[in-house]
């Protein structure tokens, strides 16, 4: 065998998250470059199934299986089923979260073993930990990532934490294939909204922190009669609507759930606001920046300096307070719009094509 002939990617559902975005856009450039390629899934549910093209598979566990406490474990023995009728030479996890189902599935018996390959997709290591916790947490990782065969990291201090981790197990580094090759330059969006926009994508979770974002809005300037987007769906609807009506701002906070394509809004938006405790790499503000949109953060990830190179870019707030977040975002709605220069030092090395074609040439020597 000369290269992959066949990629098997996993995936809990049709979520849309940012790892299954990117996993069905690697799928179907994948399968246009000639690969055969197939999506094995616990339940078709979602709505990123509308983003599989039609060059790739999809085959579904028996039976469903929706998401659970256990639903990933029954998934690395339902899925098995699948992978010894399919026999693909690669198996490749997206994420963190679908790694549970590859330490599962990785372990069992096929008469053809393929390659299991997983990207990781979000922080190992989290702030807070006490050393105990993190050394049991960092043996948890280990064991969950014993039977992979390599992982993927997404940028050099991503590389960096992966290799103290996992000390002796393959490791590589991959760049997110966050946009289209033949993206539009940014235009401005100067006269197009009557006052400041600002803009937030994310799943209604914890994680995503959005009681922060909907506070650091209340602290703005009335003077400024900014308005708060906050496009996404999630467990946390009816606590934010809740806090934006508690805090005065709710007639002035937007939240219309799940959109297919965000780059509309962003062709809108004068800000893009992040509040999340933790990310992985935010794809979600390399796209910010393409569209020319100015960015306030939280120090949620180790990638955060790496996404800027020029502070002209964003910001990034290292405290959590929302007087700090709300402070950040005036000083950023009054400067001068990014550079197209300074964007495109992060652009250029996220577009699909090339990430697409390095994870080709990774999984073509992985089978040799």
């Amino acid at each position: 065998m000369t290269h992959a002939e066949h990629i098997a990617i996993i995936l809990h559902d049709f979520s849309t998250g940012g790892s299954e975005r990117i996993a069905i856009r690697l799928a179907n450039r994948w399968a246009e470059r000639g690969r055969r390629v197939t999506i094995i899934c616990g339940t078709q549910m979602g709505a990123a199934r509308a983003l599989v093209g039609p060059g790739v598979a999809v085959k579904t566990c028996s039976p469903e299986t929706w998401r659970s406490p256990w639903s990933r474990v029954q998934l690395g023995w339902r899925m098995a089923r699948i992978v010894r009728a399919e026999a693909p030479d690669i198996v490749f996890s997206p994420g963190n979260f679908h790694l549970i189902i590859l330490a599962f599935l990785a372990r069992q018996r096929f008469a053809k073993r393929p390659i299991f390959v997983s990207k990781l997709s979000n922080p190992i290591r989290r702030g807070g930990l006490r050393r105990l916790m993190r050394g049991l947490a960092d043996a948890a990782i280990r064991l969950a990532a014993a039977p992979t065969d390599m992982l993927v990291a997404m940028s050099p201090s991503l590389f960096a934490e992966a290799r103290s981790v996992f000390p002796g197990h393959a490791v590589t580094e991959i760049a997110e294939p966050i946009l289209e090759d033949d993206i539009a330059a940014a235009h401005s969006r100067a006269g197009l909204e009557p006052a400041p926009l600002i803009l937030c994508a994310a799943r209604l979770a914890p994680q995503k922190d959005l009681i922060t974002a909907i506070r650091a809005f209340a602290e703005l300037p009335p003077a400024l009669k900014a308005r708060l987007l906050i496009l996404g769906e999630g467990p946390l609807r009816g606590r934010l609507e809740r806090e934006a009506e508690r805090l005065g701002v709710a007639a002035r906070v937007e939240m219309p759930g799940h959109v297919p394509d965000i780059a509309p809004y962003l062709a809108r938006a004068d800000l893009y606001l992040m509040s999340s405790h933790y990310e992985g790499y935010p794809a979600v503000l390399v796209e910010a920046i393409a569209a020319g949109v100015p960015i306030v953060t939280t120090d949620c990830s180790l990638a955060l300096p790496e996404i800027f190179p020029s502070p002209e870019l964003g910001a990034i707030v290292r405290q959590r307070q929302p007087e700090a977040i709300a402070a950040a975002i005036v000083a950023q709605l009054r400067r001068s719009p990014p550079s197209p220069n300074a964007a495109r030092k992060v652009t250029d090395r996220h577009k699909l094509g090339a990430s697409a074609a390095d994870y080709l040439a990774l999984f073509d020597r992985l089978v040799l």
